[in-house]
């Protein structure tokens, strides 16, 4: 009845909004067949974001934009789920502010809660990838515990304006609210899954002895990730390149400058975690497009009683089987690589894992409005931590996904 009711909400909003703005709604439902193991947000040992085979609603988005003034515009995405703790809230809500200007050179600024344009896959409306049903390992991390709560500010050039080639922008920020950044990388690893956390959103890991235990660390099996903790602004910076419509690069280096030796009174730890950024998009001709990104990163909790090194990446790759004569039909394929080092020399919370992803995903678009995606995914590794809990470090998941889709 919960769900039903938040679901009726959303609707009518999405009615609403669609009168005064430029509003996008989106409502996906997934059928997943997966193993019979608990799910990490119902404190398993699953990498995966279901509990159970069947039928999910696994995407309600509304993403509007509403122009307030000339150069201001409010933008804003609503989500809900059927699964997870907070199953209807905002996962974005900005203002942007970008003035009229006669000069090649324009400026923008965005103050709210935000994504950093960080991801070369998560392209549509409401951060939702067009290709594929779960994100990349980097990008559910990203989803799961990124969000800004602050300010940015770009620089911009578009190559056509002054006949070049080349368009580029450069941009920096200062944040708020991802002081838990780090948590999850290091007590359940890198997840594949397309949920994005909401604002007031907990997000369940296994409950690892060394991690609750009254005798050891004492923190809760669970972490929010855009709680505010040390009272300390966060800040990145980036930079954009494009060859005309055909190649893209962007580099970001994040910062959430959090002081890792603060703890709150719910024993939720602040995690001091950095990270480099490079992503590719290339697109060789009109039905193909490549992309593929890597991260680099340190996270560090207390006086090194966490500290891990992170690293991932995936390629990528998109065909619109038309080529082949098949209309409507579009092939996507991408392979991750995902690892956690454990730097630091707490016996009692091993936090070392890695693992590799397969993903193969095929869209038929029905009609302008509906399209099938039937989408599997084998995701396979280690995790130390899992001894406490099964006979092995060893993990190996399949899923198998067909959802249908539908826009206005």
């Amino acid at each position: 009845m919960r769900f039903g009711t938040q679901l009726l909400t959303l609707l009518s909003l999405a009615f609403s909004l669609a009168s005064y703005a430029e509003t996008d709604f989106l409502l996906r439902g997934t059928w997943a067949l997966k193993e019979n193991t608990q799910s990490f947000q119902d404190f398993g040992q699953n990498h995966q974001r279901f509990e159970d085979d069947g039928l999910h609603l696994s995407q309600a988005v509304i993403s509007t934009n509403l122009r307030l003034f000339d150069d201001w515009t409010l933008s804003g995405v609503l989500n809900a789920y059927s699964d997870g703790e907070e199953r209807l809230n905002f996962s974005q809500l900005y203002l942007k502010y970008r003035p009229l200007s006669a000069s090649s050179i324009k400026p923008e600024v965005k103050v709210g809660a935000f994504y950093p344009a960080i991801s070369a896959e998560n392209t549509d409306f409401g951060w939702l990838s067009p290709h594929f049903l779960t994100n990349s390992a980097i990008n559910s991390w990203i989803g799961e515990e990124l969000r800004i709560g602050g300010i940015e500010v770009s620089l911009r050039q578009n190559g056509r304006q002054v006949q070049s080639n080349w368009s580029w922008k450069i941009l920096g920020s200062l944040f708020k609210g991802n002081d838990t950044t780090g948590t999850l990388l290091s007590w359940r690893g890198f997840a594949l899954h397309d949920r994005q956390s909401l604002y007031n959103d907990q997000i369940n890991f296994l409950p690892i002895p060394g991690v609750v235990d009254e005798d050891k660390l004492n923190a809760p099996a669970w972490t929010e990730p855009f709680r505010e903790i040390d009272n300390r602004f966060g800040y990145y910076f980036g930079a954009h390149l494009a060859y005309k419509r055909k190649a893209d690069m962007r580099y970001y280096y994040y910062d959430n400058n959090a002081n890792a030796n603060v703890v709150d009174p719910d024993r939720i730890y602040a995690w001091h975690t950095r990270f480099h950024s490079l992503t590719v998009r290339y697109l060789p001709r009109r039905e193909l497009t490549l992309f593929s990104q890597l991260l680099y990163g340190n996270t560090l909790m207390g006086e090194h009683i966490v500290e891990n090194d992170f690293a991932s990446a995936y390629v990528a790759a998109a065909l619109d089987m038309s080529v082949f004569g098949w209309q409507s039909l579009t092939l996507a394929v991408r392979a991750d690589w995902f690892q956690v080092k454990d730097e630091d020399e707490n016996i009692y919370d091993p936090n070392a894992s890695r693992g590799s992803a397969l993903t193969i995903s095929t869209r038929y678009n029905l009609n302008p409005r509906f399209f099938i995606t039937s989408e599997w995914q084998l995701n396979r590794g280690h995790q130390q931590n899992l001894s406490f809990f099964q006979q092995s470090e060893r993990f190996s998941e399949h899923i198998f996904q067909i959802a249908l889709t539908t826009t206005f």
